[in-house]
């Protein structure tokens, strides 16, 4: 509170601050309401992925297990020598003001005919290489959604703990400023009031 004596304009202007405030407070809960639906929204997609993901997983382990059995560790080796590390890509993207990358391989998986001759190794290793290019696709979708919600949920903690700083803190002193200069004000206005009616009461008396 300022020492100066309090005036009129202050309170206007404390007002206002008390306006701003709570416009800024709206803006923020119907960002955090945003975020939520986002969340919402990511969370369902990113459950239905996980569980892709986690299949494609289950396969990629039984076709190898068949792969090695039939064609033993040496192909399986070999296999993985044949299959070119992947180039990513990446991509910066805003939601809600919040920042976050996407990943995407430069490069389509490649063929089974570009890493082996089919005659010289039995089903199952194109078996395993259809089920991770198949995991692939959803690896890179799963990966995603995984940042984003990461990135979305540190906007949100932010977002709430500038609602609450405003409803705990600002919004408080400023209410508590308003009411002293509104009762310093009408106290003021109170006494001169009745100074008034004194000066005017001995006036008429000594008019009389």
């Amino acid at each position: 509170m300022s020492r100066r004596p309090l005036t009129r304009d202050q309170l206007l202007e404390v007002k206002r601050s008390i306006s701003s405030l709570k416009k800024g407070k709206e803006i923020l809960e119907r960002k955090r309401d945003t975020l939520l639906q986002l969340m919402e929204d990511d969370k369902k997609r990113f459950r239905e992925i996980k569980g892709a993901f986690l299949r494609s997983c289950t396969k990629i382990y039984s076709s190898y297990a068949l792969a090695r059995l039939h064609d033993g560790e040496a192909s399986i080796s070999l296999l993985g020598i044949s299959i070119p590390q992947s180039k990513v890509a990446q991509r910066l993207n805003q939601a809600m003001g919040c920042k976050y990358p996407s990943f995407y391989p430069d490069e389509n998986f490649p063929s089974p005919m570009e890493l082996y001759d089919p005659m010289l190794f039995s089903i199952y290793i194109d078996m395993l290489i259809q089920d991770l290019a198949e995991a692939r696709k959803v690896l890179w979708e799963y990966i995603n959604l995984h940042v984003k919600l990461k990135a979305l949920e540190g906007e949100l903690h932010k977002t709430l703990l500038r609602i609450n700083t405003m409803e705990q803190n600002l919004l408080p002193k400023l209410e508590e400023e308003k009411r002293q200069i509104t009762f310093y004000l009408n106290e003021k206005e109170r006494q001169e009031r009745f100074i008034t009616k004194s000066w005017l009461k001995k006036r008429k008396i000594i008019g009389g």
